[in-house]
Parts: C-alpha cells; structure tokens; sequence
C-alpha cells in the first residue's frame, strides 16, 4: 500500500481531498494530515510517506523548503503540489525539485487522481529499480541489454572482436544490428555542485536526457545504445555516411532542446561533446576518447553546446609549469599559510593565461595534478584524492576548476593546523596519564616537565594554557577525586586513604579535603558511603 501524507493549512480542503478519490482502489492510504510546515517535515521523516501533497504557502516554512528537507532526507518521495496562484516561479522550483504534479486550487478530481497515477507509476518504477539492483544493470532487465552495454564498458579494455569481419562479430556478441558506414560516439555529462548533490533530481534530469535522444536519434542511425554511468550518458552510434550530415544536425538539435530544458536542472547544466567518426569497431575506443576529452573542454568553451576534441600537433609539455607550482604551493602548505595559498593560485591562473593554444583538458590535467600530488605528500586518502580529481570533473569554467584546487590546498592546511595543534597537547596528554598512574607517588613538577622534555617554567605554563588549572591543582583535584571513591567505596580508614592517594600527613590532607569538597572525609563518607 502507498502512504499518502498531506500538508494545507485548509483543513477544509485536507477533507476535500480525502472525499475526492476512492484511495483503496488506488491502491493507497492517507497515513494523516499536518497544518503547517515544521510539522510537515516532521512528519516525513517519522513517518516516511511515499506521496506527499503539499500546499505550497504554509505557516512556517513554505512548500518549497519542505520539499528540499524530503530530498535532504533521502527518501524516495513523489510530490503533489497544490497552489492558489498560477505563479511560474514556484512552478519552476517546484520542477526543478521533480515533483510528480502542480495542482491549482480549486482541485479537481480528474486532475488529483491523474497526479496520484502519475506518482503511483514513479514510486513502482523505482520499487522495481531498487529490487533489480543498483548501478549499471539497475535499469537492465533484459540480457540482451546487458551485453550492448558491455560493449561500452569494455571499450577500455581492449574488445576481441572474435574470428568474423569486425561488425559480424559485434553483431553477434554484443547483440547490435550494425552496418558499414560511420561509428562514433556522443558523451553527454551533467555537471553539478557536489555541495548540492541531489539523486532525486539528477536522476530525473538523466531520465529527461535519455528520451530526448531517443526522439532524435531513433529512424536516422541503422544502430544506437544509450549506456548511464553515474553523470554521465554515453551514447553509441552507427549510421550510414550519407547521412553524416543529417546526424550532426540531430546531436545540435539534442544539445538545443536540452539547453531550453535548463530550467528544470536545479543547480545543474551540462557538457556535450562528439568523439571522432570512425569507420570500424576496432576504432571505438578512439572515438569515445576523444568524446571524454573534448569534455573537457567546457572550461573554456563553455557548457550546453557540442564539443570536439581540438586537433592539435603534438602533446604540449607542462612538467616545468607542474614541478615550478607543485614547488611553490608545497610552501606554501608547510608555513600553514592560505593568503599563500590563494596567491599561488592567481599567479598559476595569470600564467597558464598567457599560454597560447592552451586547451580545456591542459588546465584540467595541470590542476588535477598539481591537486594530487598536494593531497599525496600530505597523506590523504585514496578516496580523498579521486573525490578531487571528481570535482575538477564538474567544473564547468575556469573560475570553479582554480576554485576546487584552493579549497583542495586549503583542506591540507587545516588538516596540518589541526596535528599542529594536537602535536602541541601531545606532552600534555602524557603528563596527564603518567600523573594518573602515579599520583599516589611523591611527584613533582620537574619530574614531569623532564618526562616531556621541556623546562618546568614552559612546561607549567603550556599545562595552565591546555587545563585551565596549574600542576599542583591538576595533581590535588586528582588525589581529591580518588580519595572520594576510597570513602565510598571501601571501608578503609582515613589514615590509610590518606597514604593512598599520596600524603603522610592526616591532618594536611583533611585541610585539602574539606577545601576541595567543603567537608572532613569522615563527614563525606557519612553522607555518600
């Protein structure tokens, strides 16, 4: 059964919407009904709806704020919204956070029930998704499927294409219907804030790329496979060369009609690029390089339009440019110093400017590299290092790219403040375990200080600065708080606690006592023993 939740400040309207339609033969259940949007929220996430119907003005938060806490939550949840006002500003944010329907008052029926279907169809169809599995096979249900998607993926591997004329033998293991004619790929990466990462919504947007293509490219190519891996949509195709032209056009026409779709990309937009024609599978991986590295070039070039890798004589060289900044920013990383840092990052921007015929994947291949090696002095994670590597990825212009690197060092800087300063409590924290130990013992501050390795005058200075309390206060408080436990837990004398915890001398250590505690031992076992 779907749970139905619904949020209007109308009661009166929460009741219409419970008369309208015959939930149980929509195989649904209204699990309650809340007033207000702190209320709402709250109930999301102790009740975890699968439909939400929600007005988009409620006391408190509005409906838009209560939609971006459900994402927030992760929970796989379809929305209804209903309005008062055919206003197209909530009913682009409303889109952009992929609701299943924006309904105006007065409701209608027809229009409810509809929403509900329409919801009803999404919550299955990712039901059916999660119990298929995740990843690559998550919307395969066919084997056939399955092997023309492997093709794509093993493209980096290395394909054998078996025994038969290449296309025969694709045909044949990879179930495609290819012909003679031009192969080439066309890559499509969506391109947005990690900081802002919502599945809900780039699965949508993926979804709306995936129909998109299908419109345009279905009856030109004699063979085409749509393959989704995370953001990126790859896309195989083979057509006969007469019709080169007419498949370029198409590809213009994808990119144009998902650029007047921008709207519906909360936060989002996106790169397309061409790989180079090719006239034999053998030669697919050339041409699905060249996709992934005219992506790059979005930096400069900019995003929502086709890219191709540009031709270019030879591979520039920029190891000096590499070793000179990986130099100056490891300076900069060990004086802890992010005004450095950030300078560092212009001068390199200044410098590769001045650079003639530098291309995209130049600067991301400079600032990846410069990234990594930062991250792997300093010892950072694997995870670390490829999460950098990813963003520089969804960088969609020069400004975001040197934007990933200064947060990328800035991170090392605060991880190295971060030991400094637990290098500097470090002598403190064995001080502290050895007076522990042995507070019962006759110990003193030069003692201790020579244990750490510093003078007493520092070391009782750096104890006062890390504890708040001097040595002799630190080694009371602890004889004190040993002493309580004894007269509570035991049924030693006085005398013989009093040697215990490290004084020979009874009537001083009643004085300390009554002074840390406000009464005599003898009292305090009384009162807690």
């Amino acid at each position: 059964m779907i749970k139905v939740l619904v949020a209007d400040d109308e009661k009166k309207l929460c009741r219409l919407i419970e008369m309208l339609c015959d939930w149980e033969s929509l195989g649904m259940e209204i699990i309650g009904f809340v007033h207000n949007g702190p209320d709402t929220i709250k109930a999301l996430r102790e009740r975890k709806p699968d439909i939400l119907i929600v007005d988009i003005r409620m006391p408190g938060c509005d409906g838009i704020e209560v939609i971006e806490k459900g994402r927030e939550m992760n929970l796989p949840l379809e929305v209804i919204i209903v309005s008062g006002y055919a206003d197209f500003a909530y009913a682009k944010a409303a889109i952009t956070h992929g609701v299943s329907g924006y309904l105006l008052k007065p409701i209608k029926k027809a229009e409810l029930e509809e929403a509900l279907q329409n919801a009803k169809k999404s919550i299955e169809k990712e039901r059916k998704r999660i119990a298929a599995g995740k990843k690559l096979y998550e919307y395969i249900e066919d084997e056939n499927m399955k092997r023309r998607h492997d093709l794509i993926f093993d493209l980096p591997m290395s394909v054998s294409f078996g025994q038969n004329s290449e296309i025969e033998s694709v045909n044949e293991q990879y179930y495609y219907h290819f012909v003679p004619g031009y192969f080439q790929f066309f890559v499509l990466c969506l391109l947005y804030s990690m900081k802002k990462y919502d599945k809900k919504a780039l699965q949508k947007t993926m979804d709306g790329f995936e129909q998109t293509i299908h419109r345009e490219l279905s009856g030109l190519c004699s063979d085409y496979e749509i393959c989704m891996e995370e953001n990126k949509c790859y896309v195989l195709c083979n057509y006969v060369e007469e019709r080169e032209k007419e498949f370029r056009n198409a590809v213009r026409v994808i990119i144009n009609k998902l650029s007047a779709k921008r709207f519906e990309m909360w936060k989002m937009t996106f790169s397309a690029a061409l790989g180079k024609k090719v006239k034999s599978p053998v030669e697919l991986w050339d041409s699905l390089e060249s996709a992934l590295e005219g992506l790059k070039e979005a930096v400069l070039e900019g995003c929502e339009k086709l890219l191709e890798m540009p031709k270019q004589e030879g591979e520039k060289d920029w190891s000096l440019v590499i070793a000179q900044f990986n130099n100056e920013f490891g300076k900069a990383i060990d004086l802890c110093d992010e005004q450095m840092v950030n300078e560092c990052v212009k001068k390199l921007e200044d410098t590769l400017g001045t650079e003639k015929d530098i291309l995209g994947r130049d600067y991301n291949s400079i600032v990846v590299s410069l990234g990594m090696h930062a991250m792997t002095k300093s010892g950072n994670e694997n995870e670390e290092i490829m999460g950098f590597s990813e963003r520089c990825e969804l960088c969609h212009n020069l400004g975001e790219l040197f934007d990933a690197l200064k947060d990328c060092l800035d991170k090392i800087i605060q991880k190295n403040l971060r030991v400094q300063k637990e290098d500097g409590r470090r002598p403190v924290r064995i001080a502290k375990q050895y007076m522990q130990n042995h507070y019962m013992e006759g110990i003193t501050l030069d003692e201790i200080a020579g244990i750490v390795g510093f003078s007493p005058g520092y070391f009782s200075s750096l104890i006062k600065k890390e504890m708040g309390i001097g040595f002799s206060e630190y080694l009371v408080q602890l004889r004190m708080e040993k002493a309580k436990e004894l007269l509570k837990g035991t049924n030693e004398n006085v005398k013989d606690i009093c040697n215990r915890v490290g004084y020979s001398d009874l009537k001083h250590f009643t004085a300390l006592f009554k002074k840390y505690t406000g009464i005599k031992p003898g009292e305090y076992r009384k009162l807690y023993g």
